[in-house]
């Protein structure tokens, strides 16, 4: 039994029960007693592990978003969905989440300070992780638990992490456009800074190289998860000499925006959306491909990997939940 069946079995909530249990002064005796039978009587035994991570702290865990000067408030419902699951877990530790999207990176920069300094919350999960970050390198030497979504180098990518598998995605892209009889095939990805981008791009020359075709970095264009990116993208392509006859995305955004430019042109491109982020290209008239998100198993493994770091767990957790493909994707209503 653990302590959201209990708390529902004596019809309380969940930090009740749990200050009841560790004999907290706003909890009457009477229900503390009530509290220490029930849990005697079934059974339960207190995490002991979980128990001494919140005594003296504040029970929160910050979820940093991307900042908004970088135009990723168009990602809103993926980490809102991410979040969901993160929550369900932290919460049978009677740990709650709170999120933050801060103005740009300066503002980051400070926030995080007030974080470690201020002890504002017990952790932080960090996104948009970058190939060297000095975030992470900031709250590794300030010994701050954290945890992040994406990989980077820094540390040698030895501290607690879940990614999205952009290999994958990348490989059977580049596969699906062969298999069609492509030969020109483009990429659109995130800036030289970004891991994920890195990680992404470099798996696309090498799934270029094992199906015996070329690569041509002139198909390789650089953005961000937005509509804007992907129709800056499309215009790039557009114009070339010899234009990709088959284009690859990161995100289902950037390949929203690449259809709102051909449609504007009246120029067709085969397109693979990568992952996606949200529904809303489930409603053009030419359903795409791509990778659907387990956002609840993400949020899972990310409240794993904050709980590792928080309480001090050695070897940190690495995960990268299965993705799944799905062809010429449908919107569906409910």
């Amino acid at each position: 039994m653990n302590i959201k069946e209990l708390a529902k079995i004596l019809d309380l909530s969940i930090a009740t029960v749990s200050r009841a249990l560790n004999s907290h002064p706003e909890v009457s005796m009477a229900t503390q007693k009530r509290v220490l039978e029930a849990a005697n009587f079934y059974g339960y035994r207190p995490n002991a592990a979980g128990r001494n991570l919140r005594k003296g702290k504040v029970n929160t865990v910050a979820l940093l978003l991307p900042s908004g000067e970088r135009d990723n408030f168009y990602t809103a419902s993926f980490f809102m969905r991410v979040a969901a699951g993160l929550q369900t877990r932290l919460r049978l530790q009677d740990i709650d989440t709170i999120l933050h999207l801060a103005l740009d990176d300066a503002d980051e920069k400070l926030w995080l300070q007030k974080i470690v300094e201020q002890r504002k919350a017990d952790a932080v999960i960090l996104t948009n992780t970058q190939i060297n970050d000095p975030r992470i390198e900031y709250l590794h030497k300030n010994n701050f638990p954290f945890a992040t979504l994406g990989r980077s180098s820094t540390l040698n990518g030895q501290f607690n992490w879940v990614d999205l598998d952009f290999a994958t995605v990348a490989k059977e892209a580049v596969q699906q456009g062969k298999m069609a009889g492509y030969q020109n095939i483009a990429l659109v990805t995130l800036e030289k800074s970004s891991a994920q981008g890195a990680i992404f791009t470099q798996a696309w020359r090498e799934a270029l190289r094992q199906q015996n075709l070329k690569v041509n970095e002139e198909y390789l264009f650089r953005g961000e998860i937005s509509e804007a990116s992907g129709f800056e993208a499309l215009r790039y392509f557009h114009q070339l000499p010899i234009p990709p006859d088959y284009i690859i995305f990161l995100s289902d955004l950037q390949m929203l925006g690449a259809s709102f430019y051909t449609r504007q042109q009246r120029c067709h491109y085969p397109f693979f959306a990568g992952v996606f982020s949200s529904d809303i290209s489930s409603f053009l008239p030419i359903k795409p491909t791509g990778f659907d998100v387990p956002f609840r198993v993400i949020g899972e493994d990310l409240a794993t990997a904050i709980l590792n770091a928080m309480q001090g767990e050695q070897p940190p957790v690495h995960s990268l939940p299965e993705l799944c493909l799905v062809t010429r994707r449908e919107h569906k209503m409910g």
